[in-house]
């Protein structure tokens, strides 16, 4: 019979698995601590052009959120074509900021790790032309937005 010298595979392989979920917990713990984040806003509506951007039934689904958002910390922003006049419309459940082509909603009432009701409906009116564009973004980084309808695509169908 060979003499083995040094350390068994299988001792390394042992020790391996059993270092990963140490590891993971340790360093998953600060990351969740220092977050508020998760949960899913849905927004259903259209965008047409010769009308504009129309938000209805928007909804908060704060499963898996770690923490409130407290008002104004969920926004979604909407870079319009320049030169078109336009009319922000918001009921209470929204914040709304607009400077230039620029408009911002957010949201109007704290957001709690469970479900809210409709939030209302929101729009931007204007004579936008069929085929012309706009971005819109959402923060915080951690929240998934859902866009239901076009309002997502970036343009005036």
């Amino acid at each position: 019979m060979e003499e083995q010298t040094g350390i068994a595979r299988r001792t390394i392989l042992t020790a391996g698995v059993w270092s990963v979920p140490v590891v993971a917990i340790a360093l998953g713990v600060p990351l969740a601590a220092a977050s508020t984040g998760g949960g899913t806003l849905f927004v259903t509506g259209n965008a047409f052009g010769g009308a504009g951007i129309f938000l209805n039934g928007s909804n908060y689904n704060g499963f898996g959120a770690s923490g409130d958002y407290e008002p104004g910390d969920v926004t979604i922003t909407f870079v319009l074509p320049e030169g078109v006049d336009f009319v922000v419309s918001a009921p209470g459940g929204w914040l709304v900021t607009e400077n230039g082509n620029v408009v911002t909603i957010a949201n109007g009432i704290a957001l709690t790790p469970t479900e809210t009701g409709d939030m209302g409906a929101f729009s931007i009116t204007g004579d936008f032309p069929t085929g012309s564009t706009y971005t819109v973004t959402s923060s915080p980084a951690g929240l998934d937005v859902q866009y239901v309808g076009n309002v997502g695509d970036g343009v005036f169908a």
